[in-house]
């Protein structure tokens, strides 16, 4: 089993993830001056937006290029995933301030 692949797409997706929800909640606290008490929709938002990132990354780096030997993909798939859950986790609990200072 190759770890290190798993950590690099661990990576991949935790970076996606947590990218994609700071981009949302700046996008949703600057263009449409959504309120801090919204904090629970808007992060549900965010979360969607984040898997639909991973998932296009994921269908783009397994599917059309097919540079991995379909073993490692499904390793690669499995770190990518679980990438993006911790995100998810990491922004529900220890990004909560960061995340609520880019909303009104």
């Amino acid at each position: 089993m190759n770890m290190l692949l798993i950590l690099k797409a661990g990576f991949l997706g935790f970076a996606l993830s947590v990218g994609a929800q700071m981009l949302v909640f700046f996008l949703g606290g600057t263009f449409l001056g959504v309120a801090k008490q919204r904090f629970i929709k808007v992060f549900a938002l965010a979360g969607i937006v984040s898997f639909l990132m991973v998932y296009a990354f994921l269908h783009y780096k397994v599917g059309v290029t097919q540079d991995t030997v379909p073993a490692e993909a499904l390793l690669f798939l499995s770190g990518c995933v679980g990438g993006w859950l911790a995100g998810v986790i990491a922004g529900l609990t220890n990004l909560r301030r960061l995340l609520l200072s880019f909303l009104r």
